[in-house]
């Protein structure tokens, strides 16, 4: 927080009045499981953002990126999407959609800062739209509901910028801790708070995350188009459900080709409807601190990402190929929290300085220098300063 201070402070010469805090979210398994409407496990990442607001005495909003050294400007009488504004217009689509409420307003200073800044469009625009929500209902005294926040944050990503958002990252944020994640019934929107079991406090084993480093943009238009494909077969789908809830299509039924889908689709389907059950039964898995059925639920994820989803990439394919040859290592899959070629590992704390050691081999190969941390999660999205908000 004293980053996103000083760099306010920096380059409108006056302290933030209010800043608020988001957490980017991490997607364990069930990545794609809103298709379907099925199941996702999901928490609160390492990655942060800061939003950090004061006023201006004009009609004017300015807008500072301290991490990526950007800045936009709008007027509050003219708030217009402009696709060269990127990421100023996450921030300007909560104020247009308050102003559109009837919310007043004077002239804003507005500066972001963190991490999460380098993430995916979709991660960045949730965390900002939602700290922008935050923090000007700090501001101005709006006192929003937690169902406000969330409905005027969904509607400055999806309407107003038309940018995916998903209502479970949202609420992931809003009800974050370290060493919880969610468990999503998707089709219902309720969600269950469940121990995450495999942190540093446990003797035994303990999942990690590995940043593959690869270019941010590597895997974006590849899960792009995936996504635009899994909307495509979810809808023939439908068609040809009689009845019931679509994540309830029976498997065998794909597998056997008795309905008429291309081989994509049905590949698409296959997995996605998989991976919801799994995401199900790994619900059950974390509340039993079950390490060995987790970790193969796990590898079967993963496999079927690379062989079904083919949504995996060299890179990815290597981490997941070594750790599952190292005794001790349970399982890795590719994880979702808005960086390419992010996977988790789930291991004995015996076998992690041999997996280490072998991201030495991968610099070698690929010429990037990963980078791992534990998996704890993180705090839910607040205002952090004033501290007494």
């Amino acid at each position: 927080m004293d980053n996103v201070i000083k760099q306010h402070s920096k380059e409108y010469g006056e302290t933030p009045l209010v800043i608020a805090q988001v957490p980017g979210t991490c997607t364990l398994l069930g990545s794609y499981a809103d298709a379907c409407r099925g199941w996702s496990l999901v928490g609160s990442d390492s990655s942060v953002l800061y939003v950090a607001v004061s006023y201006r005495d004009d009609q004017l909003v300015r807008l500072t990126n301290a991490t990526l050294n950007d800045r936009k400007r709008f007027s509050l009488g003219n708030i217009k999407f402009r696709k060269e504004d990127r990421w100023g217009n996450y921030i300007k689509g909560v104020v247009a959609i308050l102003a559109n409420e009837g919310v007043s307003f004077t002239g804003l200073n507005i500066t972001v800062e963190g991490n999460l800044l380098y993430a995916d469009n979709q991660m960045v625009s949730t965390a900002c739209s939602l700290g922008t929500c935050l923090a000007l209902d700090a501001l101005l005294g709006l006192n929003l509901s937690l169902t406000s926040l969330i409905r005027i944050s969904y509607q400055a990503c999806t309407t107003f910028n038309n940018e995916r958002c998903k209502i479970s990252d949202l609420l992931t944020m809003l009800n974050a801790q370290k060493g919880k994640v969610l468990f999503f019934d998707l089709q219902h929107v309720t969600y269950k708070e469940l121990g995450f079991p495999f942190t540093d406090a446990n003797e035994e084993h303990v999942a990690i995350v590995v940043d593959s480093k690869i270019s941010p943009n590597a895997m974006r238009e590849e899960i792009n188009s995936k996504r635009r494909a899994i909307e495509r077969a979810f809808t023939k789908l439908k068609e040809l459900k009689s009845g019931g809830f679509l994540r309830d299509f029976p498997e065998n039924e794909l597998t056997a080709r008795v309905v008429p889908l291309d081989e994509e689709a049905r590949h698409i389907c296959e997995y996605v409807l998989m991976e919801s059950h799994l995401a199900n039964d790994a619900a059950s898995l974390l509340n039993a601190k079950d390490a060995l059925l987790y970790g193969k639920l796990m590898n079967r994820v993963q496999a079927g990402l690379r062989d079904l989803l083919e949504v995996t990439c060299p890179e990815v394919d290597w981490l997941t190929k070594r750790a599952s040859e190292l005794n001790g290592c349970l399982g890795s899959v590719q994880i979702s929290n808005g960086f390419s070629g992010n996977i988790m590992v789930l291991l004995s704390k015996q076998a992690l300085p041999s997996y280490i050691s072998r991201l030495e081999d991968y610099e070698h190969i690929f010429g990037f220098h990963p980078r791992w941390y534990t998996y704890e999660g993180s705090e839910a999205a607040r205002v952090v300063f004033p501290e007494h908000r």
